[in-house]
């Protein structure tokens, strides 16, 4: 059963977004779960519920924790929110950038990307993942108006949206969008 991780602070919190990302979860079944810029763990708890009640899969939280220069998390509070919910065991952590994870090959059943995201870090995952399930932040135009986007002058994920035909599957900001799933 679903239980929206409120307590826990992030930009998903707002809209509900967790719920979309569980009920997708529970809808693919799979069995090994990629959750890339966990901040403080609200997404996580979300895929780690749905590995419980799917009752296969297991959830490879992947950031760069304190390393981040930008909005970062502490790797202690995540795996207390984790303990807290009593899904510690669905979740195994790792420190690693996506710049060195993206060079490899790891293969994943669904992978949800949440790293500052723009057009060219979406469009670099799908050309070397094009046929795997794939959910990220963003993907509206509200949410590529955002301050940091404009002033780093991003490409705007918006702008891919033909090009890898991802559908919004939830446009409530900061927008939850998905490719194949």
């Amino acid at each position: 059963m679903y239980r929206e991780p409120k307590h826990i602070a992030s930009w998903y919190n707002k809209n509900n977004i967790g719920k979309d990302i569980y009920n997708i979860t529970i809808e693919t079944m799979p069995d090994k779960i990629i959750d890339f810029g966990i901040l403080y763990g609200y997404s996580t708890v979300c895929l780690a519920q749905a590995v419980r009640d799917n009752g296969v899969g297991h959830v490879y939280a992947y950031d760069l924790f304190e390393e981040y220069q930008y909005n970062n998390s502490v790797k202690d509070i995540v795996y207390h929110n984790l303990k807290y919910y009593e899904l510690d065991e669905y979740v195994t952590f790792k420190k690693l950038n996506f710049h060195e994870w993206i060079k490899e090959h790891e293969d994943f059943d669904l992978l949800h990307l949440d790293i500052s995201n723009d057009g060219n870090t979406i469009l670099e995952v799908y050309e070397k993942y094009p046929d795997s399930k794939i959910i990220f932040e963003g993907g509206t135009y509200e949410r590529d108006l955002i301050e940091w986007m404009r002033k780093y002058k991003r490409k705007q994920i918006t702008s891919i949206k033909d090009e890898i035909n991802y559908r919004v599957i939830n446009e409530k900001f900061p927008a939850l969008s998905g490719v194949n799933v």
